[in-house]
């Protein structure tokens, strides 16, 4: 066994190795490696956590996912610096973390995950029974997964300000989740970037997320999604 092999058994939460000397040594080194890791993720997500700007009043609490998943890509951005490509390509395809899709751990997992990712306008928004949840409808112009669909799309979403974020007429980019229970992600027309690509490089939320589901559909071809329904 080499140490890869140890570091990846204690990331899958596999038990030692029953054999004693150097690979038994090795899934030790290897547990203090990643009782590090984690430690330094931990400080990472709390500081995010108390420096990100407040934006609730104008996005529903599907915003709070997208911080999430931006965690997700950190971490494997450590995992890569920390424990090398070979390591981390093996979390993001096979793994688990904290419950999370590993393969979610990228934005190529992200498209993975998502049953259909399509921009187009808001035609309407309805009550779509139970406590704040509607369903939205869109009039798709342009579909990034499938390679075609029907000319309306259809979703739900949860909170108290969903119809005044998906305004009629407004448009916007959706990516829907095949993971039962997950919220969509959505990049819309006229919101500041998010951010999530290098400064100026996008004039507004709609075109970063064009840019980053562009960039990331190639990488996304043939990956499983093993949180999907």
């Amino acid at each position: 066994m080499e140490k890869n092999d140890e570091l990846m058994a204690v990331l899958l939460g596999e038990p030692s190795p029953a054999q004693a000397g150097d690979s038994a040594d090795r899934y030790a080194e290897a547990e203090r490696d990643m009782a590090a890791v984690r430690e330094q993720l931990r400080r990472i997500g709390d500081g995010l956590a108390q420096k990100a700007p407040g934006r609730e009043e104008s996005a529903p609490v599907r915003s709070r996912q997208r911080g999430r998943r931006r965690l997700f890509a950190l971490v494997a951005s450590v995992a890569v610096a920390l424990l090398g490509t070979g390591t981390a390509y093996l979390v993001a395809h096979n793994g688990t973390m904290n419950g999370e899709s590993a393969a979610k751990l990228t934005y190529e997992g992200i498209i993975a995950c998502s049953s259909t990712v399509a921009e187009g306008t808001v035609e309407r928004v309805e009550p779509a029974g139970g406590h704040d949840r509607y369903r939205i409808v869109l009039d798709v112009d342009r579909y990034y997964k499938p390679a075609g669909g029907e000319r309306q799309l259809s979703f739900t979403e949860e909170g108290a300000n969903v119809p005044a974020y998906y305004k009629t007429g407004v448009r916007m980019l959706v990516l829907v989740s095949s993971i039962p229970g997950e919220m969509p992600e959505t990049y819309r027309a006229g919101d500041p970037p998010y951010g999530e690509s290098p400064p100026g490089a996008a004039r507004d939320a709609l075109e970063e997320g064009r840019q980053r589901v562009e960039r990331a559909l190639p990488g996304a071809r043939g990956l499983e999604c093993s949180g999907a329904g």
